[in-house]
């Protein structure tokens, strides 16, 4: 029995002479860092190289525990929501010239586009009771022209009164896939863009007997 008491005795101050003094750091302990931080960074490092990888990896770690403030949040895209802003124009612009090489949509885009920089491309919405002539925002001398109002309308209503049908009912198309407008019989396009639906029309193409080519 007193054997096992002085065998229990020998090896606590065995241990306790092993255990280092608060804020020491044996170099066995320190290989054993290196070691591990070598595997956690991946590949075979030396001690010294480990060690300020560790530091550097310490250090990135207290900066996400709190001490560091809450990075903000990316702003959300802006809502393109009226026809009559340049940030609208500038999306459409881009929409068509992105279109111009497709091979069904592409005329259309051309045709669209030719009428932005002449000034002859009016885009509405019903829906706000507006219109506008949409200007090039490319051309640092086309300005924003005045909205005009129009009467206020729900889509179904106005497309009803607005595009051309045939005989049989179906929507009339030009060779371009336009539609046509019954009141003014220019062409016309009716789409989305952003979430935001939009009318647009601008002068058909005439043919050499002065009448529209979709007439």
């Amino acid at each position: 029995m007193v054997n096992n008491i002085n065998s229990l005795r020998f090896h606590n101050s065995h241990v306790v002479s092993r255990t280092p003094r608060a804020g020491q750091t044996t170099n066995n302990d320190t290989s054993q860092i290196s070691r591990s931080t070598g595997s956690v960074l991946g590949g075979s490092v030396s001690p010294a190289h480990s060690n300020s990888k560790f530091s550097i990896l310490l250090a990135g770690l207290s900066k996400n525990t709190g001490t560091t403030k809450a990075a903000t949040p990316a702003a959300a895209p802006k809502v393109v929501n009226d026809v009559t802003s340049s940030d609208f124009i500038k999306s459409l612009t881009a929409k068509l010239k992105a279109s111009v090489n497709d091979p069904v949509s592409g005329p259309q885009a051309k045709a669209m586009l030719a009428a932005l920089k002449n000034g002859t491309l009016s885009v509405s919405d019903p829906t706000k009771g507006v219109t506008i002539k949409a200007w090039d925002p490319d051309d640092k001398t086309s300005k924003a022209a005045k909205p005009e109002k129009i009467a206020t309308d729900n889509w179904n209503e106005f497309l009803r009164d607005h595009l051309k049908r045939s005989d049989k009912g179906s929507l009339v198309r030009t060779s371009d896939g336009s539609y046509i407008d019954k009141p003014t019989k220019q062409n016309a396009f009716f789409g989305s863009l952003n979430g935001k639906y939009y009318y647009v029309t601008w002068p058909a193409e005439v043919t050499a007997s002065g009448k529209p080519a979709s007439a």
